[in-house]
């Protein structure tokens, strides 16, 4: 998935912040945000932004109608548990507005053959930048990623035109680990990524 991905440097999570993503309480509530998957309610939330420039520029997932999303949210509820293989949504919600506002989402999908790594992709509404959600939502999930899948790795795939997001990732801890030229057929065109990555080892220290 093309995007804006970042890593962030991993914090020290509490008994009162122990986070929670499973069948019995499909979420999680951490600092400023929450996360949980994406559902058919949030369709005209995630396609407001979605179908924003800036935002779709890098996106591999560019929905055009509302019913796009909602299929797609129909479509993951059947995956079960059965998830490996498929980009699983999953909406950010920042819980300082009142009310909860959605304010973008993010994407991972597993490896389906080894279950031990995973790409992971972000997209905000623009009108949320520079507020550190990004890397807050990126921080939690990853932080679930690792705990509850026993994930070994974590990859991101990002534009060379996105100058802003390879720093950035650079800044927080990821590895590059290759230029990849012409190695994803992307929007009508063959596009080269810069493939980053950060192991769990890594990510406990």
């Amino acid at each position: 998935m093309q995007g804006a991905l970042v890593r962030v440097a991993t914090s020290s999570v509490t008994e009162e912040q122990e986070m929670n993503f499973n069948s019995n309480n499909n979420q999680i509530a951490q600092g400023r945000l929450r996360l949980r998957p994406m559902e058919v309610r949030d369709a005209p939330r995630v396609l407001s932004y979605r179908r924003h420039t800036d935002v779709a520029l890098y996106q591999g997932w560019t929905p055009e109608t509302v019913k796009e999303v909602e299929d797609y949210a129909v479509k993951m509820k059947n995956f079960g548990d059965d998830i490996y293989g498929h980009w699983i949504q999953i909406v950010i919600e920042c819980l300082t507005i009142s009310p909860v506002e959605i304010i973008g989402d993010m994407a991972f999908c597993i490896d389906p053959e080894t279950k031990a790594q995973a790409e992971l992709g972000i997209a905000l509404d623009p009108a949320f930048h520079k507020n550190g959600y990004g890397l807050e939502a990126t921080r939690i999930l990853m932080g679930h990623l690792f705990d509850h899948y026993k994930l070994h790795r974590i990859h991101v795939a990002i534009d060379p035109g996105n100058r802003a997001s390879q720093k950035l990732c650079q800044a927080l801890g990821f590895r590059q680990e290759g230029h990849m030229k012409e190695s994803s057929f992307f929007k009508g065109e063959w596009v080269d990524d810069i493939v980053m990555a950060v192991l769990k080892k890594e990510w406990a220290k």
